[in-house]
C-alpha cells in the first residue's frame, strides 16, 4: 500500500470496531423489533431482518415479501462494485490511489480524467459526468462504453455527483485488468460463492451487460450474510474473504461529501431525506457548495453542527421551510452509533451495519414505495 493510501485515525477506529466484538452489545428485544415491524408496515416495508453476531434473531415478511423472494436492491447494488474493487486490490490487480487512466488508457487524452484515482471514482468525486440516476445505466440504451467515455466536468475532489457511470466504469476497469472473466463472474467467484449467497442481475444496459449501479436483486437473508462479512472486516466464519484494512477503506469519508465513503453511505446520510443530494450545506444541490467547479465541502465533523444550527435558527424564526425535516432529524438522531454505515437504494432498500453493536439490519420494499420512510425513525424504533 502506498504512503498516500495509509488509513487515517478515524478509519483505524472504524477498522477496530469492524474487527472486534463489543462485549456489551445486545440484540434488540422482541418488543423493539415489533415496533420496527409496525413502522415498516406503515412505510411499504416487505422485509425486516436483524442479524446479531452472525445469527438471525428477528425476521418478518409483509405483503409480497418472503424469505425466498429476491428483491431489487436498486442503488444498494453499488456496494458490490466497491467490494469487488477492494477484492481486485487484494489480488494485486489494482491500487486505490492509482489513476484510473493506468487501466483505461483512453482517459489519458483528457488532463482532468488522467488524474482521477480509483478511490475518487468510487467516492463519486471524480468530477466526471455521472449519468442520469433515474435511467438505469445513465441514459436510454446507454452502454458501458458510454460510461467510460463520459466527459470530465470539474476537477476531481471538488464536487460530489451521484449517478451510475462511475460504478459501470469501475466494472469496466476491473474487466480490463482481469480479462479472463466478466465483472459479475469475478464478484461471484471472489466474494459471493465463498459466502454461499447469490445476486441476480435483473437489469442490464444497452449492451446486455449488468446494470451495476442498480440492477441487482437478492433475498434479505443473503444480503444480511453479505453485510455480516463486511461488518466483520472481511471474515466469514473462520475464512478471510477480504483484508480488514481494505474493508475499512470503504468507509473512509470522501473529500466532497463526508456522508459517503467508497460505494457505501456513512452515518450522516441517515439524517437526509435523499442522501444522494447530500446533507444541507454539504452536498450537491445546496446553493452554498454546489455553485462552481471549485466549491468544497466542510469537514465531516461540521455536518451535524451545521444541521443543528439551521434547525435552531428555524425554531427561533418560528418556521420550518424546505430542509427542516432533515435538520430536525439531525437534532433528534444524535444517538445514532458513530460507526453506522449502509448500502441504500430506491424504495428505501437498506442494509445497515453497526459494528459496535454487532448488528446487521435489512429493510426491503417495493422500489417505488417507501416515500414516507426515514432511516432514523426505523432505527429509533428498533434500537431505543
Amino acid at each position: 500500500m502506498t504512503r498516500s493510501s495509509r488509513i487515517p485515525m478515524a478509519a483505524m477506529l472504524s477498522l477496530s470496531a469492524l474487527a472486534t466484538s463489543a462485549h456489551e452489545a445486545q440484540a434488540p428485544s422482541a418488543a423493539q423489533f415489533e415496533r420496527a415491524v409496525a413502522y415498516a408496515a406503515r412505510t411499504d416495508g416487505q422485509a425486516v431482518l436483524v442479524m446479531h453476531r452472525g445469527r438471525i434473531v428477528h425476521e418478518r415478511y409483509l405483503g409480497d415479501g418472503s424469505a425466498s423472494r429476491s428483491m431489487m436492491l436498486a442503488s444498494g447494488s453499488k456496494s458490490f462494485v466497491g467490494v469487488a474493487t477492494i477484492a481486485a486490490v487484494a489480488d494485486g490487480l489494482l491500487r486505490l490511489d492509482q489513476p484510473v487512466a493506468d487501466v483505461l488508457p483512453e482517459w489519458k487524452r483528457d488532463p482532468r480524467k488522467s488524474r482521477v484515482t480509483v478511490r475518487q471514482l468510487l467516492s463519486l468525486e471524480s468530477g466526471i459526468e455521472t449519468g442520469n440516476p433515474g435511467t438505469g445505466c445513465g441514459g436510454p440504451r446507454s452502454t458501458w462504453a458510454d460510461a467510460v467515455a463520459a466527459p470530465s466536468l470539474v476537477e476531481a475532489g471538488t464536487r460530489f455527483r451521484y449517478g451510475p457511470y462511475p460504478f459501470i466504469t469501475m466494472g469496466a476497469a476491473i474487466e480490463r485488468v482481469n480479462p479472463r472473466e466478466p465483472f459479475d463472474a469475478y464478484l461471484e467467484r471472489r466474494v459471493l460463492a465463498p459466502l454461499g449467497v447469490k445476486v441476480e442481475w435483473r437489469m442490464t444496459c444497452g449492451d446486455g451487460k449488468p446494470q451495476l449501479a442498480g440492477g441487482a436483486a437478492m433475498t434479505a437473508r443473503d444480503w444480511a450474510t453479505f453485510g455480516e462479512m463486511i461488518r466483520r472486516g472481511g471474515m466469514h466464519g473462520t475464512t478471510r474473504i477480504l483484508p480488514a484494512e481494505l474493508v475499512a477503506q470503504l468507509f473512509r469519508p470522501s473529500t466532497a461529501n463526508p456522508a459517503y465513503g467508497m460505494s457505501w453511505w456513512l452515518r450522516d446520510a441517515a439524517f437526509q431525506t435523499n442522501p444522494a443530494m447530500g446533507a444541507p450545506g454539504v452536498g450537491a444541490g445546496d446553493d452554498d457548495t454546489a455553485s462552481g467547479a471549485g466549491s468544497r465541502v466542510p469537514p465531516r465533523g461540521r455536518v451535524l453542527e451545521r444541521l443543528k444550527q439551521r434547525a435552531a435558527a428555524r425554531r427561533g424564526a418560528g418556521g420550518t421551510g424546505r430542509g427542516g425535516d432533515a435538520e430536525s432529524r439531525a437534532v433528534g438522531a444524535e444517538w445514532l452509533p458513530g460507526d453506522l454505515v449502509m448500502a441504500a437504494g430506491a424504495g428505501k432498500q437498506r442494509l445497515y451495519l453497526i459494528p459496535s453493536q454487532e448488528l446487521v439490519i435489512v429493510r426491503m420494499g417495493p422500489v417505488r414505495g417507501g416515500r414516507t420512510f426515514n432511516d432514523s425513525e426505523l432505527l429509533n424504533a428498533l434500537l431505543r
